[in-house]
This record gives structure tokens, C-alpha cells and sequence, in this order.
């Protein structure tokens, strides 16, 4: 039985690049294509919901890294804002900027450094946020209700299993 195992797998390589799927990559499995789904689905809910706030994505996404940060006992300044926006330090700058002015961001000296400054959230920008955001959370918290805990578990499991997917890739060299 094991001699046909590298046939099967050549089959679905083969398969694999006529679907379009890259290097070859063998077909998703349900776990896999749930997944895809959801992040589709975020990317899109993130575009909504900037235009339900009226802000640039940008801007959204500025909030949500600095909350974020914040909540994790990391403050964030503009440069490494801009840097996890994957923006210029004066592309980060003016979002900063805008986003201080519009009054949903504050900044302030670090405490350890004062050459630097720290972002936060302003109550009213919180505010702002969540008032669009909270809808969709409550529904996120809902789709685990029905769940035993051993299926808890599981999805609490795979999930940070895709986390630390995510961390290896950010944290690789590029390539090429």
C-alpha cells in the first residue's frame, strides 16, 4: 500500500497546479477552506466597517493597533505604528496626525523616554469604534455558545495553532 502513497501525492500535486494552486500545493481540507472563509470575510467586514465610521482603512486599522498594543501592555509610538501598517514613518505620521486631530487618538511622552512619544485610543475614538464594532463582536461571541468544552478546546487549539502560523511567516526573512 505504502508504493502508492507518492503516486497519490503526485496526483494531487498535479491536480494541485492544474487548479491554479500555487507550487502545486495539495487541496484544502474543510479546516482549512473555514479558515479562508473567515479571513475573507474580516477583510471585508474591516472595509464596512471604515465606511460605516467614515474613516480611511488606514485609520481603522491605525485604532485597532494601538488598542491592541495597549491591551497587550505594549504601547505603541507613530514609528512603529507606521512600521506595523506597513507604511512610510510620514505616511504613519499624517495618519497619526489626522487621527489626533479628528480627536479619536492622543499621544504623549514614554515614560521611560521622553524623546518618544506613546499613542492611545481616546475615550470618544473608543467610543466611536465600538459603537460600529460592537454588533459584529456580540455575534462573534454568540458563534461559540453551542460549544462543549472539549470542542473549545479544539477550536482554542487550532487557532492559536494558526497564530503561531502567522507569527513564523511575519517573522521570516523575506525571500527572493
Amino acid at each position: 500500500m505504502t508504493q502508492h502513497q507518492p503516486r497519490d501525492e503526485a496526483a494531487r500535486t498535479t491536480e494541485g497546479r492544474r487548479q491554479g494552486r500555487p507550487g502545486g500545493m495539495p487541496e484544502s481540507d474543510a479546516l482549512a477552506q473555514a479558515l479562508r472563509e473567515v479571513l475573507t470575510l474580516t477583510q471585508l467586514a474591516r472595509g464596512v466597517l471604515a465606511e460605516r465610521l467614515g474613516m480611511p482603512l488606514t485609520n481603522v486599522e491605525a485604532v485597532e493597533h494601538v488598542m491592541l498594543a495597549k491591551g497587550a501592555g505594549e504601547p505603541i509610538g507613530p514609528a512603529e505604528l507606521a512600521r506595523r501598517l506597513g507604511v512610510t514613518t510620514a505616511a504613519g505620521t499624517q495618519s497619526v496626525n489626522r487621527l489626533v486631530s479628528e480627536g479619536h487618538m492622543s499621544r504623549a511622552p514614554h515614560p521611560h523616554d521622553g524623546r518618544r512619544q506613546v499613542l492611545d485610543v481616546t475615550d470618544s475614538g473608543f467610543r466611536h469604534v465600538m459603537g460600529e464594532l460592537a454588533p459584529l463582536l456580540e455575534v462573534l461571541f454568540e458563534a461559540s455558545g453551542g460549544l462543549g468544552e472539549a470542542e473549545r478546546q479544539g477550536a482554542l487549539a487550532y487557532l492559536r495553532n494558526v497564530a503561531r502560523a502567522y507569527r513564523i511567516y511575519l517573522e521570516a526573512p523575506r525571500s527572493g
